[in-house]
């Protein structure tokens, strides 16, 4: 009896890198589920804890977003022939810029708490894009920059997963920052937490986009400040019109919360900007694909 040895075909080679968008699209589901849980459970049943037990679920409910992030992208890392390296690195160094910049120019020096949430819509969307989505913008493209750029992005989706460690730290720092002062319900909690997670992922997405183009498509040297800008944009209108669906426009009577008009647009938000991250992604493969099958066909002509 004869054996004969057949290939692998291509769907069984070993891909050598640790594929992004698969593990990118778990986290979020488990970041926006744990979340509307907490949500719900804490507006339906109305559980009462003491300050102890209030305090413990609101700190693992900050922490939830980077315990899924080493569990689901860090650590399957390892397993990849060429593992990404710095990412645990650079989400220290973005929570350390949010810590030690971001936030105290945001609180103590724009002081956009005192100011922007009485202006009108379109006046708080510029207010903030100009002052927290720029800041935030900035500080996390100058981490990525002196991090990672260019010598840890190989290929395309290296920038998304950089891009994703700074989000991830940034928003951590926020986090903590958001509920260990103020102690709120784990329901309220789990909204600001999400909020936090959805604004820090969509400027992210914008900034890792932009360096795709200027590192690997070529693009003009216009497009990475653009990319920049689209991402303090996304902040300015995130923030804002989640804070007046949150907590309606405030008046002299006051407002009351609307935690669960807060949760679904903080969804819908988080799960439109992915889709818009990837969209553009693919685009961005396609271009590059099609611009290397005509060059081919041209070097056979």
């Amino acid at each position: 009896m004869s054996y004969r040895i057949i290939p692998p075909s291509n769907d069984e080679e070993t891909y050598p890198y640790q594929r992004v968008w698969p593990s990118l699209a778990l986290q979020i589901l488990l970041v926006t589920a744990v979340s509307a849980a907490a949500v719900i459970a804490s507006e339906i049943l109305n559980p009462q804890f003491n300050n102890t037990i209030n305090r413990i679920l609101t700190v693992g409910l900050a922490l939830l977003p980077l315990i899924l992030w080493l569990a689901l992208a860090v650590l399957p890392e390892h397993r990849g022939l060429r593992p990404r390296e710095n990412l645990i690195g650079l989400a220290i160094l973005s929570a350390l810029t949010a810590a030690a910049v971001g936030l105290p120019l945001a609180q103590d020096f724009f002081r956009v708490e005192q100011w922007l949430p009485l202006e009108p819509s379109f006046q708080r969307i510029i207010g903030f894009t100009f002052t927290v989505g720029i800041v935030d913008t900035a500080l996390k493209w100058l981490a990525l920059r002196f991090t990672i750029y260019p010598k840890h992005l190989r290929i395309r989706s290296d920038a998304i997963a950089y891009g994703l460690a700074s989000a991830v730290g940034y928003s951590l720092y926020l986090n903590l920052d958001s509920i260990w002062p103020l102690q709120p319900t784990f329901g309220i909690a789990a909204i600001y937490i999400l909020s936090n997670y959805t604004v820090q992922f969509a400027s992210s997405m914008f900034i890792a986009l932009g360096i795709i183009e200027s590192r690997f498509g070529n693009a003009l040297p216009i497009v990475l400040p653009l990319n920049l800008f689209a991402a303090a944009v996304s902040t300015g209108i995130i923030r804002p019109l989640f804070s007046e669906v949150m907590n309606g426009r405030l008046v002299l009577a006051g407002s009351s919360d609307q935690p669960f008009f807060g949760l679904m647009f903080l969804v819908i938000a988080l799960a439109g900007f992915a889709m818009i991250s990837y969209f553009l992604y693919t685009v961005s493969e396609r271009r590059e694909r099609e611009a290397y099958v005509g060059s081919g066909d041209a070097d056979d002509l």
